[in-house]
């Protein structure tokens, strides 16, 4: 199958809410892509399909996934993205492998680092999770999927509280609430996503999507078992209730490059907690 004259499309290398996500190549450049077709055209889709390419096209991070073209296929809108050859953090954690410690720091860091490239344009992604986090073979990571950006000159731009867009297990306290996300937002998701990598699971588990957003604004993060002080530390910083103590991106980077991470493999194994839900209502 050919979109746009252009791009021959080989297999679909995922699949999620909104729709699918292809490898194709560019028969143009000569070069491996990844075009993402809606396959849900219900209110909405596309206008955020349109916002994920807005939102890419104006990152310049070797941590972001880049964007290449944004068009229209038998009326349906499709996105050309960079094709990174590898898996996901996500995919990583269900191998059931412990990770050493230094991956953990060097795939935090690489998030910090495009999302600080993110916030300095002013986008907020909001869905920060394992699931879109691409780690490309060489150990690079990527973050994918800004359907549900937000852009800070938006004041418009906000969640409501009958439908909070996005995972359960990562979505800040403040968004929980139904109030704007700001960049400590991105910052939360990502202590989640660290806390997963320390343990398995993420900081927050209950049986139904609104019991894990209560426990996000309420529930009390334990530190887990093992982990050096300093690192436990950090991680309650990040997952601070109120935004404004939380550290931004940038001090992130900072204290995973000079923290002494301890040179071992973490011992847990990757919980069994299922996807809860995408959309929240």
């Amino acid at each position: 199958m050919r979109i746009a004259d252009r791009y021959e499309l080989e297999a679909m290398v995922g699949r999620g809410g909104m729709g699918e996500v292809w490898r194709a190549t560019d028969e143009v450049l000569m070069r491996p892509v990844a075009i993402k077709l809606l396959t849900d055209h219900q209110a909405g889709a596309g206008a955020r399909l349109r916002r994920e390419a807005q939102a890419g096209a104006m990152i310049h991070n070797p941590h972001v996934v880049d964007v290449h073209d944004f068009g229209a296929y038998d009326d349906s809108p499709y996105l050309v993205m960079e094709f990174v050859a590898g898996t996901t953090v996500a995919g990583e954690l269900r191998r059931g492998r412990p990770l050493p410690i230094s991956a953990v720091a060097h795939i935090v860091a690489q998030t910090a680092e495009g999302l600080l490239a993110a916030h300095h344009e002013g986008v907020v992604h909001r869905d920060i999770k394992p699931a879109n986090l691409l780690l490309g073979r060489d150990g690079t990571v990527k973050i994918a999927d800004f359907g549900i950006a937000r852009f800070l000159d938006d004041a418009a731009d906000s969640d409501s509280a009958e439908h909070i867009v996005g995972t359960s297990f990562y979505v800040a306290p403040e968004r929980a609430r139904a109030a704007p996300a700001g960049p400590a937002a991105d910052i939360y998701s990502l202590g989640c996503v660290l806390y997963q990598l320390l343990t398995g699971a993420p900081p927050f588990l209950a049986d139904t999507p609104t019991g894990v957003l209560r426990c996000h604004v309420s529930g009390v993060p334990v530190v887990p078992s093992g982990v050096e002080a300093g690192v436990g530390r950090q991680l309650l910083r990040m997952l601070a209730k109120d935004p404004a103590d939380r550290p931004d991106a940038q001090e992130v980077i900072t204290w995973c490059h000079q923290v002494s991470w301890p040179a071992t493999t973490l011992a847990c194994e990757p919980a069994d907690f299922g996807e809860v839900t995408q959309a929240i209502a």
